[in-house]
């Protein structure tokens, strides 16, 4: 029998045993006593031997996944993993019950052939066109959850975790990583120095100044930009984010023209030269803001630019170039994994069993419809 396919069976029947087991805990608690069912969490934490946290988040899951049939069907099918199921009900959760329904569909069909990371591009950018509103009330209702936890591990160790607007998040990465980057030599990884300059800045410690103004990169159609539409923008290293919102942080930055193919609404090609230039490496970063290996979120400007075809002379263009991190770039020189670009800007990955998986682009703006 074909290894991947026993291996894919493997992880899908965890899928199917999530859903079985959220009817089956959803119906033990409908059975309960109406006074009996709001201590729930009681008569499973000693069923089950799970803290009482563990025991409400098996609660709130099940409810979730039972809230919408079609999703539930899809895992118990095979059909989406878990992580998949709980990212689409999350993000319909704010529409109507006529675009949930569509919106329900069309996220399953995709999210069946492609990654989880993929599928949620795909899905806020869906929703974004299906319900701009939407997007707008689902951002205002997320911003009302930031927040500082600290995490307990083990061994002395803790974990300090800030929830914030994805913006802000990048803004303050940013200007840590810029601190941390400027630093001496020693025997701390770039990570390492990450944490202790965070450390310092939060606690009110001198710091280096950083090197060169803290940026985040944002694209945008110009229709967008002016009001006269609500297409999405990219956040570099996030995805997309409203419209609205985007024209907040947009105000009063630095803007770089990118002209587009207006039948596909991806950027032109420029250059032929063999180093890539500032303003080339701009334009392939605004055309795929990520690193083009299958499910990896590296944002384009930490990445490799990779030649796909080995340089000819004259190859060193949009076509041939793509962002690939350094493990990814490694990863297609080094093992037995291949990668071919397509003329539609898809690039297409091998593994070394021969399977083929593809890698789409974000445009800029929709397409045109005609």
């Amino acid at each position: 029998m074909d290894p991947d396919a026993v291996l894919k069976a493997a992880f899908t029947g965890m899928g199917k045993a999530v859903a079985e087991f959220s009817v089956t805990l959803l119906n033990y608690v409908s059975d309960l006593e109406p006074r009996d069912r709001e201590f729930s969490e009681e008569l499973l934490m000693r069923e089950l031997r799970v803290s009482r946290v563990k025991a409400g988040w098996l609660i709130d899951r099940a409810t979730d996944l039972t809230s919408r049939p079609g999703v539930l069907k899809a895992m118990v099918e095979g059909r989406v993993d878990e992580g998949k199921a709980l990212m689409i009900i999350d993000l319909v959760r704010v529409l109507s019950v006529a675009h949930a329904a569509v919106a329900e569909e069309a996220l399953l069909a995709h999210a069946e052939k492609n990654s989880y990371s993929t599928t949620r591009q795909y899905a806020v950018r869906f929703i974004h066109r299906l319900d701009p509103k939407a997007a707008e009330r689902r951002f205002t209702e997320k911003r009302k959850a930031r927040m500082v936890e600290k995490i307990n591990l083990d061994d002395g160790m803790a974990l300090l975790r800030l929830m914030m607007t994805a913006h802000d998040a990048a803004m303050v990465y940013d200007h840590v990583n810029r601190i941390a980057r400027s630093l001496p030599k020693d025997d701390r990884t770039l990570d390492q120095k990450r944490s202790d300059v965070a450390r310092d800045l939060l606690l009110g410690h001198d710091t280096p100044a950083p090197q060169g103004q803290t940026m985040v990169y944002l694209t945008m159609p110009i229709t967008s930009a002016f009001g006269m539409t609500n297409d999405p923008a990219i956040l570099g290293g996030y995805g997309p984010i409203p419209a609205p919102i985007a024209r907040d942080i947009a105000a009063g930055g630095i803007w770089k023209r990118i002209l587009t193919d207006p039948m596909t609404g991806m950027a032109e090609e420029i250059s032929h030269v063999y180093r890539p230039s500032p303003k080339q490496r701009e334009l392939i970063a605004a055309r795929y803001p990520t690193c083009m290996a299958i499910g990896c979120n590296q944002p384009a400007h930490r990445c490799d630019l990779d030649h796909c075809c080995p340089y000819d002379g004259t190859n060193t263009t949009l076509t041939n170039l793509r962002p690939k991190c350094r493990r990814h770039h490694r990863m297609k020189t080094h093992s037995n994994w291949k990668c071919e670009n397509q003329p539609d800007g898809t690039h297409t990955w091998t593994t070394p069993n021969g399977k083929t998986e593809d890698v789409h682009p974000v445009p800029i703006a929709e397409p045109a419809p005609f």
